[in-house]
């Protein structure tokens, strides 16, 4: 009888292991900018890479499961620049999902800065020193490096079977200028609402 508990107790724990933290059900993105590598989702996390060939945006969406509810979901994202031209900011947007505290990192591979970032509940940006980024960059921690953190993403609100969706966006410049001063806005009204 011990032995057939255990056998049956290592079958559930292989079955839970299996549990994705949100079921990726596809991405759409503007005229073929970006495809997406790999998407891949464990109990608690959400990770996946994307490929720019180009200035634009792709949106992933996600089907939220039973696991999800109460909890947390780490986020992060290697995000490869294949235009060979500077990518000069990076922004991200949830919609039906909102960032949780702590706050993650925005990070390079090293050969340009990055020059300023900030974020919001549903939204974080970051832009790039030198020509921009050429190579590629992290949103969270996906090669695990020291000091670098990964994005929480919070669902609470969302039931079983609903959505969200990730937009990550490389703007042309003109686009982010204009992002920027929305997002300024956005954080002087939040302030003034605190306060």
């Amino acid at each position: 009888m011990n032995k057939i508990s255990s056998i049956a107790a290592a079958a559930l724990f292989a079955l839970a292991a299996q549990a994705q933290a949100a079921v990726y059900t596809g991405s759409s993105a503007n005229t073929g900018a970006a495809s997406v590598d790999s998407s891949f989702a464990s109990a608690s996390q959400l990770f996946f890479d994307l490929s720019f060939a180009r200035q634009g945006q792709v949106t992933l969406n996600f089907l939220v499961e039973a696991q999800d509810l109460g909890q947390t979901l780490s986020f992060n994202a290697l995000v490869s620049n294949l235009s060979g031209l500077g990518f000069e900011a990076a922004s991200v947007r949830l919609n039906g999902a909102r960032f949780a505290t702590p706050a993650g990192t925005v990070s390079t591979d090293g050969f340009q800065p990055v020059l300023a970032s900030g974020h919001s509940a549903d939204s974080l940006w970051a832009q790039f020193g030198g020509p921009g980024v050429t190579t590629q960059f992290y949103i969270g921690n996906p090669l695990l490096e020291a000091g670098a953190q990964d994005w929480s993403l919070d669902l609470s609100g969302r039931q079983v079977g609903e959505t969200f969706s990730i937009t990550v966006a490389v703007p042309e410049p003109q686009t982010y200028a204009l992002l920027l001063s929305g997002l300024a806005v956005l954080g002087w009204a939040a302030r003034r609402r605190s306060v």
